[in-house]
């Protein structure tokens, strides 16, 4: 078939035509998508955090995944003058949606009497030494691990128990942990609070 002027002219125009329409979707398609990804990248890297008590400015802040506890109470504008920042473990890595309480000195202090049945004599020193129960609703994992019969794991499984349920309301409510019954609560009841 031999081609006139005038379809070779059309034959032209629709070539154009279908080349530019195929470049242009290839062409902005790509960067929609890449878009899409860091989007979605930029999404997966943020965390939120609730920070309250001695902090500055209280409030909800938006973190990035591996941030601490410390970066947090900074970008809640830091620490008050009350806060007493030795009950946190300020180095410890965030998780969405946790909430950081920085107690006041005043709240953290308070006399404990250590029964003769529930420490050894090194712990009613430490105990006698600190002058206060430890709290724990903020108790690091070493802190934890000071109360009789608390080791590694089950201060891990304390501090798993107040992240996923909140901060526990009474003291008995520890008994709630997976390995804390009632004779591992009877040695460590008169060492812990979960308040001032």
């Amino acid at each position: 078939m031999i081609f006139g002027k005038k379809e070779w002219i059309i034959a032209i125009i629709v070539s154009f035509a279908i080349g530019f329409t195929l470049g242009y979707h290839t062409r902005y398609r790509g960067v929609n998508t890449e878009n899409k990804e860091e989007i979605s990248i930029e999404t997966e890297n943020k965390i939120y955090v609730h920070v309250v008590g001695e902090v500055k400015n209280p409030g909800v802040y938006e973190m990035s995944l591996g941030d601490r506890v410390f970066h947090a109470i900074d970008k809640a504008g830091g620490a008050t003058e009350d806060a007493d920042l030795t009950s946190i473990d300020l180095a410890e890595k965030l998780k969405d949606g946790e909430k950081i309480i920085v107690y006041s000195k005043e709240m953290l202090n308070s006399n404990v009497d250590v029964s003769e049945k529930t420490a050894s004599e090194n712990q009613k020193m430490y105990f006698k030494s600190q002058s206060n129960l430890i709290n724990i609703n903020t108790a690091s994992r070493e802190e934890l691990e000071t109360l009789p019969g608390i080791g590694e794991v089950l201060s891990q499984r304390i501090i798993d128990y107040r992240r996923t349920n909140g901060y526990f309301k009474s003291i008995e409510e520890i008994k709630e942990v997976s390995g804390i019954g009632e004779k591992k609560f009877e040695a460590i009841k008169d060492l812990i609070t979960v308040g001032p």
